[in-house]
């Protein structure tokens, strides 16, 4: 969650917007939500968009000093989707990068459905999920690394709605980087090759297809 300090008797603060991502000054609202009630709820105005987030305070010391958590907007703190993740995977990696900062167990358990749709794409039945990355471990293209990277996401995100099998600390540890392991199946499986074909079929036409009557390809 992202977190800033507040050291200061203005009412502007300097920090990096989450919005437009300036370092930008920005302006210390204070949220009356409701008259006689304090929220300790503020709103950020940034001078370089002209948008405001919202900030919870906590950690006060005095009213010029003091800690601010971001409430909204959602800021997934998790790399993005590789371009060439299918939309039905991706789908379920978007949602469980907006679930990452609060709850690592929900982004483990999406992540291994994840790969369980992905697995279907890389020309497996997709029906049992540890079936198909055995399938997937006789494949050229798919070495031991890749391998234990889908275990780790399938474990992962079994040991997540399974209580006992795995400490809630150590999935919070390592969620993050599930994500990461997800985007490299997807270049090993979908990028890479696409590349390759690409080029292959960039070759002159008629060496190349000499090339394929020598292997037994043509």
């Amino acid at each position: 969650m992202r977190i800033i300090r507040v050291r200061t008797q203005g009412d502007t603060i300097k920090f990096d917007c989450p919005i437009c991502q300036a370092k930008s000054l920005s302006d210390i609202l204070y949220m009356n939500i409701q008259r006689h009630i304090s929220t300790e709820t503020y709103m950020l105005l940034c001078r370089a968009c002209g948008e405001g987030s919202v900030w919870k305070q906590f950690d006060r010391k005095d009213n010029y000093n003091y800690n601010l958590r971001l409430v909204d907007p959602i800021l997934p703190s998790a790399p993005q989707a590789s371009a060439d993740m299918p939309e039905d995977v991706s789908s379920d990696y978007e949602e469980a990068r907006l679930v990452a900062a609060y709850s690592p167990r929900s982004a483990a358990a999406l992540l291994r459905l994840a790969l369980q749709k992905l697995c279907k794409h890389l020309g497996e039945p997709g029906a049992h999920i540890d079936t198909d990355i055995r399938s997937l471990a006789k494949r050229p293209e798919f070495g031991e690394r890749l391998i234990k990277a889908a275990d780790t996401l399938r474990i992962a995100g079994n040991n997540a709605v399974h209580p006992g099998e795995m400490d809630e600390q150590d999935i919070d540890n390592i969620c993050n980087g599930l994500f990461g392991l997800l985007n490299l199946i997807v270049h090993a499986g979908i990028t890479q090759p696409k590349e390759w074909d690409a080029m292959y079929q960039g070759l002159p036409e008629k060496p190349r297809q000499a090339a394929e009557k020598k292997d037994g390809r043509a």
